[in-house]
């Protein structure tokens, strides 16, 4: 939301330095389309970012067609936004509006610019507010809603705005070493920016405590999770009795957090965890990936490296804090734009049906998650086939199902999760799709390509048979 108000030359530079970041080299041309904007823009821009991060580049070069930056390595791009943005008096205003610092002539002294420029950047600022905060019934701006006037502080800290001011409160210094120790508590090693937002969260709510309008039945929710009550730990260690809306507060913002843990296995685990409680608390999360799956002919159900970031996208939108983010910028290839439409298309519409319908998402935050699941999307896949298992009993449908799961590639099959003790189960569907059907010998009463005789005492070639079968059926197309 804040991108649509800050100056649009340094947003610009932003951008521009996130992908040559990720890059570190880049067709000016390419960068100019997916900008709209001009080629000399482009170079100009590179330009003042060269002068800008001079202490952190090692080289640069921005010949007429390509531009290619090297940065420190110690640096990460956090920092070198966080940077840009200084130069934002846009922000500088919003923030001294939010400490009732609202003296024209103080601020145009301090910024060396006109009282005129400063009220044409305050005016800026409360339209800003209006549309971030709200009105009030009396038709004010909605300062009164504590929990959002925080997110606008998180979104101005972020981006170094007023931080300077909080570096010598004790209670700040507090708050980063309680951020670390949740970071260690919940296995989570944290990135400069991920521990910033933490920081600064946690500093809000043991400063200003203040009442915060959380849903009870949000908070109620919230304490039957790991987060709320590493949370809860940590304040207490450091000596804090925190009420529960703040440690929710914090909660919120620790969720939005990348999980960086030490092992892969913690991830999934992590996924499962927040996958099961997600669809608890929406379960019409699950008609947003079968609408997916719809769109792009694709199953998608199950799939970690589409619902991991699905899951996150839902979860920061429905609590309103997807619009007070700081999102990185990601470089979109023109001839994907299509793709990146139908994505938003899909979200925006289950969003405004299922979460509400004057809801808003910045291009930021679609961008990031076509960034995340493009690669999946534009494989093509058609959907998997399905495996069926014919048995006599439980126990040969246990043997017969571990044994295949490990030969079959889960980017090509699925195991039906229905058991079928006679061929006359198997609905006639699957007589007219492509599927595979694994009958035991005892109960097969008809013979058919896509139907694969299996028994217990013949097991290890029934096996090779079957792999061999449908392997080869996937590589010839049949």
């Amino acid at each position: 939301m804040i991108d649509n108000f800050i100056e649009k030359d340094i947003l610009r530079r932003v951008k521009i330095t996130y992908v040559l970041y990720e890059c570190r080299q880049i067709k000016i041309g390419e960068l100019a389309a997916n900008m709209n904007t001009s080629f000399n823009t482009i170079k100009k821009d590179c330009q003042k970012i060269a002068s800008k991060l001079e202490d952190e580049i090692v080289s640069y070069d921005i010949s007429r067609s390509q531009l290619s930056f090297q940065f420190k390595p110690d640096v990460c791009c956090y920092d070198l936004v966080r940077k840009l943005y200084s130069d934002s008096l846009f922000l500088k205003v919003c923030y001294r509006c939010l400490l009732g610092k609202n003296n024209y002539t103080s601020i145009a002294e301090e910024e060396f610019i006109s009282v005129t420029k400063v009220f044409n950047l305050k005016k800026k600022a409360e339209r800003y507010f209006r549309q971030g905060l709200g009105l009030a019934p009396t038709g004010k701006i909605a300062f009164d809603d504590k929990l959002k006037v925080r997110y606008i502080y998180l979104t101005l800290w972020m981006r170094g705005i007023g931080v300077n001011e909080l570096k010598n409160d004790l209670l700040f210094l507090k708050s980063e070493r309680i951020a670390q120790d949740l970071g260690e508590l919940l296995k989570n090693r944290l990135s400069k920016k991920s521990l910033h937002y933490l920081q600064y969260a946690i500093f809000l709510s043991i400063r200003r405590k203040e009442m915060l309008p959380i849903d009870s039945e949000m908070i109620e929710f919230l304490k039957t999770g790991i987060i709320f009550n590493s949370v809860k730990t940590c304040f207490l260690q450091h000596g804090l009795e925190v009420d529960d809306a703040n440690i929710a507060f914090v909660s919120f913002i620790y969720k939005n957090l990348p999980y960086n843990p030490e092992n892969y296995r913690l991830i999934e685990m992590d996924y499962q965890y927040y996958r099961n409680r997600l669809i608890k608390n929406y379960p019409s999360v699950v008609q947003l990936i079968r609408n997916f799956e719809a769109a792009f002919d694709m199953t998608l159900l199950g799939e970690i490296e589409f619902e991991k970031p699905l899951m996150d996208l839902v979860y920061t939108t429905s609590l309103g804090l997807n619009e007070f983010l700081l999102n990185q910028y990601y470089f979109i290839d023109c001839n994907d734009y299509s793709i990146k439409e139908k994505i938003s298309r899909i979200i925006r519409s289950w969003l405004k049906e299922n979460i509400s319908a004057n809801i808003t998402m910045s291009e930021s935050i679609i961008l990031q998650f076509c960034h995340l699941v493009m690669p999946i999307l534009k494989k093509g896949e058609k959907k998997k086939v399905p495996i069926i298992i014919v048995s006599k009993d439980e126990y040969s449908h246990m043997l017969f199902r571990n044994n295949i799961r490990k030969i079959i590639s889960e980017n090509y099959f699925f195991i039906n999760d229905e058991i079928y003790y006679s061929m006359d189960d198997i609905p006639e569907l699957f007589y007219n799709i492509n599927c595979f059907i694994v009958c035991e010998r005892c109960l097969m009463n008809q013979e058919k390509n896509f139907i694969l005789p299996i028994s217990i005492n013949n097991l290890t070639n029934d096996l090779k048979d079957i792999s061999n079968y449908i392997f080869t059926c996937v590589l010839t197309k049949q």
